[in-house]
């Protein structure tokens, strides 16, 4: 569920960012927990523990922690890296593969849910 949380904060940062909105949609704080434990499946699935839709490696887990910290620096203000939206399509084709724009668009549906539930004063 980590994972498919991840990509939904994912797809609507990058959505947001993509289409130069002034409010980014994601609470840093949900962003922070949700992209963390979807690195730490990300690692269970590497060693085998878990198991997924695609084959994780640890370029993989190294590209999802990038994301992280961009994605941190922007929600907090700070600088909104070209680097993020390219980096997030290709963290989520690593979660979900090759049918990871379904997915995506799919958790992000159920991600901006979840912030109203438990963030209700942001716009998502």
């Amino acid at each position: 569920m980590a994972t498919f949380y991840a990509a939904g904060y994912i797809c609507i940062l990058a959505d947001a960012i993509e289409h130069g909105d002034a409010e980014l949609q994601v609470d840093r704080v949900a962003w922070e927990n949700t992209l963390t434990a979807a690195e730490g499946a990300m690692v269970e699935q590497m060693r085998g523990r878990l198991h997924g839709p695609t084959a994780i490696t640890a370029e993989d887990i190294e590209r999802m922690r990038r994301l992280r910290e961009l994605g941190s620096a922007a929600l907090s203000g700070g600088e909104r890296s070209p680097e993020l939206g390219p980096l997030a399509l290709r963290s989520m084709e690593s979660l979900f593969g090759p049918d990871w724009q379904h997915a995506a668009r799919k958790a992000a549906s159920y991600a901006r849910a979840l912030n109203q539930e438990f963030h209700p004063r942001s716009r998502t």
